[in-house]
């Protein structure tokens, strides 16, 4: 105890103890300086990326190719030049090899074609209104959410019951070398009951960029193109004029339901 105290009273008087001699007087005793405490940081927000992330114009056409095994695919998506009551249509045309695209005309679009989808237009993004496939027309009952305006990493939503959409990154996407202005884009994992997952790759301004259907093949973009020589496809006017009716009778097997809402994304890039 003694010791204790006698270094106490040494530092508070800042003296040589055990030295002997003169002391000087002992100052007086010093408030210890409270630290201020750091301020917490702000977490860091999650990377997004904001505009048009199909990117359709007018007779703008899209290229894709895949290869699985010794099978090679050709896929061209190409936007219908005319909208009829606001509605767009993307349509799908495919050929087996490896060619530089599939829209060489309006003829060889129209034989090729697989399937379309019915897409509006707002502020939030594009909502799914419709689809064809052969044998089978629908209306899409809620006109659910096909992709944002704005894409934000680890966001999760569900365009309908049981289906899922997550953000899974934002960043350099594949191929998005190939867009006319390469930037930022983002991946979105759609996930449908009974149908797998389908990812999505996005470049705003340039469209899709990618997408890996449920059997992990993927369709690489190859090349984005102006192809105003094809004009309308009747695939876009049966897209444009589905109603529920059409619906009813796809899910009753009055028409052929190659192509049913359900899984509308991850079929419409599917083989033909």
């Amino acid at each position: 105890m003694y010791r204790r105290l006698l270094a106490a009273l040494c530092v508070a008087t800042l003296s040589a103890c055990g030295g002997g001699g003169s002391t000087s007087p002992a100052a007086p005793p010093t408030n210890p300086t409270i630290p201020t405490p750091s301020p917490s940081p702000s977490p860091t927000p999650a990377p997004s990326v904001s505009g048009d992330m199909l990117a359709l114009a007018p007779s703008r056409g899209w290229n894709y190719q895949v290869t699985s095994g010794s099978t090679s695919l050709t896929v061209s998506l190409y936007s219908d030049p005319d909208l009829v009551n606001g509605i767009n249509v993307l349509a799908g045309t495919a050929v087996t090899g490896l060619v530089p695209t599939v829209l060489t005309s309006s003829t060889a679009a129209e034989s090729a074609a697989f399937g379309g989808l019915g897409l509006t237009k707002s502020s939030s993004g594009y909502n799914a209104t419709a689809e064809v496939s052969v044998g089978s027309t629908a209306a899409i009952p809620g006109n659910p959410l096909f992709v944002a305006s704005t894409l934000t990493q680890g966001t999760t939503t569900s365009p309908y019951p049981g289906a899922t959409e997550v953000v899974t990154f934002v960043g350099n996407v594949p191929n998005a070398n190939v867009c006319p202005t390469p930037a930022t884009g983002a991946t979105v994992s759609y996930t449908y009951p009974g149908q797998g997952t389908t990812i999505i790759s996005y470049v705003p301004g340039c469209g899709i960029t990618q997408v890996v259907d449920p059997s992990n093949e993927k369709f690489n973009l190859v090349s984005v193109g102006t192809y105003s020589s094809i004009g309308d496809l009747s695939t876009a006017r049966r897209v444009q004029s589905a109603t529920l009716a059409d619906t009813a009778r796809s899910l009753l097997g009055l028409e052929r339901s190659d192509f049913p809402a359900a899984h509308l994304l991850s079929s419409f890039l599917r083989r033909p």
